[in-house]
């Protein structure tokens, strides 16, 4: 060996010596507390993007619960004998403005009844079975939950 890797290599041996070890019990708490921070910004991530799912569903809601008013009047309008085309026209198109929203209305006349998502107002009959005779408002969802209940007329069979 020459002098120059000799002196190279005792250099290096210097440099090795003056850097700080760290013992195993060392070296296991600041992977510990790695590991807990890269976790603890996982769950921050996941906690985040819930909060903006929330928030947009919430922005929803709110929005289309002051159109419900105009809705009802819409089906008020219609259910008259002198309606007009362009009331049901309109009504068509926020229909389809709903539907866009991915707003689905509840089930109604027929249906089983469900006090998850409708209101009943009247009941009839005596029976284990109980049916949706009427629908006197609609109910509405948003990606499953529940905007409005459906008021409605039970009958029980």
């Amino acid at each position: 060996m020459s002098n120059k890797d000799e002196a190279s290599s005792s250099e290096e041996l210097k440099q090795n010596q003056d850097t700080p070890t760290v013992t195993l019990t060392e070296y296991e708490k600041i992977k510990d507390d790695y590991l807990r921070l890269a976790a603890d910004f996982e769950n921050f991530k996941k906690r985040n993007e819930k909060e903006k799912e929330s928030a947009s569903f919430n922005f929803i809601a709110l929005f289309v619960n002051s159109l419900f008013p105009l809705i009802d009047n819409f089906e008020i309008a219609i259910k008259q004998n002198n309606n007009a085309k362009e009331i049901e026209s309109l009504y068509k198109i926020l229909q389809e403005f709903m539907g866009n929203l991915n707003i689905v209305e509840v089930p109604g006349v027929g249906e089983e009844f469900d006090p998850n998502y409708h209101e009943a107002v009247e009941h009839s009959g005596d029976g284990d079975t109980q049916t949706i005779e009427e629908v006197l408002r609609k109910g509405y969802t948003l990606e499953d939950k529940l905007l409005r209940p459906a008021m409605v007329r039970v009958k029980s069979e």
